[in-house]
């Protein structure tokens, strides 16, 4: 991934960017650097249960992809955040969700791991990924 004319390699240093207030989002430009991205995210602290990271970046995948994909969509972390929250915040999530990523094909297979899971596991998903977001995002 290229950022700013400098090409970053590992999860550390896209975590360092992001905390000098880069939004690596802008430099995207395909599968590799949306899978650093989100993997430096989720993994930057392990959970109890790394099964929860696991998916936690899986669902950021899938947010990040909508957005990737979407014409005139604010491409940045925040905007994961804000999607994230309006989910959170529906009295159907999984409905919320599935409406939200719309006809995006890559968004939905990547959701559908999260979406068949039962309702505590699913709850925890999108818990985990908020907590994660909201260490990063300042």
């Amino acid at each position: 991934m290229k950022i700013n004319g400098k090409m970053i390699e590992s999860q550390s240093e896209i975590l360092q960017l992001i905390r000098e207030g880069v939004n690596p989002l802008e430099y995207m430009e395909g599968d590799y650097d949306i899978d650093l991205v989100t993997k430096a995210i989720t993994h930057a602290e392990s959970s109890e249960d790394p099964y929860f990271d696991d998916m936690a970046e899986t669902l950021l995948k899938s947010i990040v992809y909508y957005l990737y994909e979407k014409d005139g969509e604010t491409k940045s972390l925040r905007r994961c955040k804000e999607i994230l929250d309006e989910v959170m915040n529906s009295s159907d999530r999984r409905t919320e969700m599935a409406k939200i990523l719309g006809d995006n094909e890559s968004a939905k297979i990547l959701y559908k791991a999260i979406e068949i899971a039962p309702d505590r596991t699913y709850n925890s998903i999108f818990d985990t990924l908020n907590e994660k977001l909201e260490k990063i995002i300042k």
